[in-house]
């Protein structure tokens, strides 16, 4: 049986078995309501761990009606496009939410995205995402933005940036043509940005919903240095590969690589202030990492962090 529903609440998953087990659980208990469907969208076709899991709980009663989706194609975009063409082809669906595996839904989540939508009339809304580590970290965790939740007044607002934690209308997908998740960042992440600064160009609106939380687990591998300067590589260079999308042509790549080396030079001088008591350090040199990935994605790099063996 096909899924049908108002509201799709959409979870892709790839070899995360556990974490999908106490998403499920917690959503279970959390998500009250009864115009819902939840639909995993397993991206591991040969192991399908995440789809036994779906299949056991759903076999033991689970509260919500819960269906599974097996996307053989690997790859962030190549489920998040299954996903949305499963969504779309059910006539009743009106609003679908995103939520990542390694993440749970706090009390309150999809009500406060639906009462944000509802007041705002905003397309696509969006909500924090609070890390829960699963071993102590070190102390400069506290100094880098990576692992720390963005917080915005409730309301409209002008842009977002990710997918983790997300409600979208059926208006903002009818606005992007598909794919609506561009293959060119299939492996590479920043297929979310691409996507919302797209839907922005096309005249999406957004919203802004701080009592809409999720906890997201951070491994204790991601509390390392290492881990989180390669992650504002990453950012650098998916945010400028996003954005030279918008400005094609020679024109647009020369005024991206002149804004870069711009801010390269501001972040190069900025470095000084790890000197001041207090500074934080991890979040001065990250941006200086970041300004090297954006000038990589301009000379024509590109990074490969995901996907299947």
């Amino acid at each position: 049986m096909n899924p049908s529903a108002p509201i799709w609440i959409a979870v892709p998953t790839f070899r995360r078995p556990d974490r999908l087990r106490h998403l499920l659980e917690r959503m279970g208990d959390v998500v009250r309501r009864g115009d819902v469907v939840v639909l995993v969208a397993e991206n591991d076709a040969r192991g399908q761990e995440g789809a036994a899991v779906a299949r056991a709980l759903e076999a033991a009663g689970y509260p919500l009606p819960l269906h599974v989706l097996i996307v053989e194609q690997p790859g962030l975009c190549a489920v998040r496009n299954a996903i949305t063409e499963a969504a779309m082809a059910d006539p009743a669906m009106r609003l679908l939410a995103m939520i990542d595996d390694d993440e749970w839904p706090q009390p309150g989540w999809l009500d406060a995205l639906i009462a944000c939508q509802a007041e705002t009339g905003a397309e696509v809304v969006g909500g924090p995402v609070d890390p829960q580590f699963s071993a102590p970290p070190p102390r400069w965790v506290s100094e880098t933005l990576v692992f720390r939740a963005e917080e915005r007044p409730k309301g409209v607002t002008d842009m977002l940036w990710a997918s983790n934690n997300l409600l979208l209308t059926r208006r903002a997908l009818e606005r992007v043509a598909p794919p609506w998740f561009d293959m060119r960042f299939n492996r590479s992440g920043g297929e979310d940005l691409d996507f919302l600064m797209r839907l922005r160009a096309a005249g999406g609106t957004f919203g802004w919903a701080p009592h809409a939380r999720v906890s997201e687990w951070v491994p204790a591998e991601r509390t390392r240095l290492s881990w989180v300067l390669r992650r504002m590589w990453r950012i650098g260079c998916t945010e400028t590969l996003a954005r030279r999308k918008q400005r094609p042509g020679l024109t647009g790549g020369l005024a991206l690589f002149a804004r870069s080396l711009a801010l390269l030079g501001l972040r190069t001088a900025g470095l000084a202030g790890m000197l001041m008591p207090g500074a934080r350090r991890v979040d001065i040199v990250g941006q200086w990492v970041k300004c090297w990935g954006r000038l990589h994605a301009l000379a024509g790099g590109s990074q490969t962090l995901y996907g299947a063996d």
